[in-house]
Order: structure tokens, then sequence, then C-alpha cells
């Protein structure tokens, strides 16, 4: 028997707030796989931990008559920011996601469990992926011992990369993430720069630093004056507020948001989400653009944006074919929590954009 709960690839939400959400469909999903009978049982007693599994669930039954195949189930669900669980033998799973295996940055967690739930295996991503994590959780629920096999856990050292997929930094150069933890493993200190404030107690072997000479930089800013980089670690910090006449293209839009982030050394993984006017919220360009960049697309009725308080360019034009005086910096303070203006409006062959920041909250 196979047994799936598949997502929909475009989900659209409507809210009593005047605001609408268009995405494509990218979230954190889990999916379990099992081999037998004993298997599909604890699979059943998994899903039932509600605080395990936060989002989106699959359990695959691969045993018996029609059943998904195993490659093919791999195949599909070895996505980004998955979560993996194969509850039978590790040789089963290792080979399963061998000819998928990638990059640290991509590959989803994998763990792997024994049917009686003895033993729980995070054998892929255990930091950025959270594979540890996941595996304590669920030995922590089942009665399992968790197999954890990373040098900084063994060691009791800080882990740069655990750290960053818990507080949800994106990491630019993972390729620096080795060096960081083997310099904590040897003992040495690595030094923290971050354009935001950080509670808690600064885990051992980090000191706080300047810009110019950090080992690991937090921020939503490009260095051009270091001769080495840093490890960036990048919070989803800005929301982008983007306003285009009817009809603009893709690459109209392209021209104008990579140039303005270039201009102020920003990355772009800093962008959390765009937001816009109802108006545009089936314009094909814009949505192109959103799409293409993995980005969420975020509307505002212009009621909504209206009654947003706080000083914005105003144009006579726009207000008369939108209702609201401007477009781009009001729905991008619309989208934000308690955000500042961090770049007010560019413009540029029909295009206007504007950048807010967020509100940034960071913990050790």
């Amino acid at each position: 028997m196979f047994m799936t709960d598949r997502v929909c690839m475009t989900r659209r939400l409507r809210q009593s707030t005047g605001r609408e959400q268009i995405r494509k469909e990218t979230q954190m999903s889990n999916h379990i796989i099992c081999f037998s009978p004993s298997g599909a049982t604890l699979g059943q007693r998994i899903l039932a931990v509600e605080d395990v599994f936060a989002a989106d669930w699959e359990l695959t039954q691969c045993f018996g008559a029609d059943h998904e195949s195993l490659s093919d189930w791999t195949k599909r669900v070895f996505q980004p920011g998955n979560n993996l669980l194969f509850i039978g033998a590790a040789g089963i799973a290792v080979r399963a996601i061998a000819p998928y295996v990638s990059a640290k940055q991509s590959d989803p967690a994998v763990v792997v469990m024994d049917e009686k739930a003895n033993w729980c295996i995070p054998i892929l991503s255990g930091h950025l992926g959270g594979a540890n994590l996941l595996a304590n959780k669920l030995a922590k629920r089942t009665g399992a011992q968790a197999v954890i096999t990373t040098a900084t856990d063994v060691r009791g050292v800080w882990a740069v990369d655990s750290w960053a997929n818990r507080e949800k930094l994106k990491v630019i150069n993972p390729g620096k993430i080795k060096e960081i933890s083997a310099g904590l493993l040897q003992g040495q200190t690595k030094k923290l720069f971050s354009e935001f404030p950080i509670s808690g107690k600064l885990p051992e072997g980090l000191v706080f630093s300047d810009a110019a000479s950090c080992d690991i930089y937090v921020g939503i800013h490009r260095l051009t004056d270091r001769e080495q980089e840093p490890l960036y670690l990048i919070p989803a910090a800005l929301i982008a507020g983007i306003g285009c006449r009817k009809g603009a293209r893709r690459e109209q839009l392209d021209a104008l948001f990579e140039e303005v982030l270039e201009q102020n050394n920003v990355w772009q993984q800093a962008v959390q989400k765009i937001c816009s006017i109802d108006l545009k919220k089936e314009e094909p360009g814009l949505l192109l653009f959103c799409a293409e960049h993995g980005i969420l697309l975020e509307t505002y009725d212009a009621e909504t944006l209206r009654n947003l308080d706080g000083e914005f360019t105003a144009s006579a034009f726009v207000s008369q074919v939108t209702g609201v005086d401007n477009v781009c910096e009001r729905s991008a303070m619309a989208g934000s929590q308690n955000g500042k203006i961090l770049i007010s409006k560019m413009a540029k062959n029909g295009v206007t954009a504007a950048f807010v920041l967020d509100e940034v909250k960071i913990s050790f």
C-alpha cells in the first residue's frame, strides 16, 4: 500500500488584513519510508508526535504490492530543506541517497532508524540540514538512542553550522565552516561580528570583534575591503517593496533589484519576501521574477497601504493609477513586523524598488 499526502505546488492565502500571499511551495517537508509492517507501525507512531513534525509529512510503505519504488521515492523527496527518515537498514539508505548527495548547504537531512526504535542515526547533513537535531528529537520521543558522530557534538564544541540552521541564517560560503570548526576543535579562538544584537551566553572559543578582523560575519552586507572573506551568515532581514508598470518584464525587475543590492553591498539572500499592491498579484513579469528567485510574493490592498503611518516618497501619478501615493515603500513597510526603511524608493525603466530592514532576533 502506498500512502502519501502530497502538497500542491502553489498556494494562495487570503487574510482579513488585506494581505495576500502568493508563492511557489518551497517549505520544508518530512518524508518517512519503511520496508516492513513493523517499520510501518513505527512510522505511524512517529507521525502521531506533533512536536517532532511541524511541517507537511508523508509516509511511504515500500513493501507489498503496488508501492512506489525506493529509487523513485528518493529522487522525488531528496530536495533542499527536507527531512528524510529511513526506517530500516542503514545500508539501504546509503545506497538510495548516494547518487543525489551534492553539497552540505543543499543536501536534506537524512536519518535512519531500525524498526524496533533501538537506534536513531543521522547520516547526512547533521548540522546545516538539522539531521542531528531531528535524530535527538526522534530518540527522545521514541525511546531510541541517538547515535551522533560529528566531532563538534562528540567533544562538546560549539558548531557554527548547527547554530546557523537553528537561527535560520543562510550560509554564503559553506567551505569556511570546516575552517571555523577545525580551529575551535584545536582550541583556537574565533572572532565574530554581528550587525544585530545577539542574546544569550557567548559560546566557549568565540569572542566579539569588529568587521575588519572577524572570522564569522552575521549581517546583510557584503564586505568589500577584506582580502580574506569571513564566514558569511545572513539573516532574512529585508523586505523588498516592488512597484511596476503593467506589462513590466522580468528582466526589468531583475535589473533594478540587482542594481540596488549591488550598489548597497547587500546580499540577495537577505531578502525574505517581495511585497507589492494587490493590483500586481497577477502581473506575469512580477510572478516570474519572484518564482525564479524563489521568494515569496505578498500583496496588499490600497486601503491597507494608505493607512500606514510614516513618511513616504509620494507620487501623484502613482496615486491616480493605484489609489495610493507610493507602492514600493509602503508595501515593504506593510510586510514588516517592526521595520524601518533602509533603502528608499529607486526607479528605473518603469520599475520601483525599496527595502525595509525588519526586526532581527538572534540568540546563542
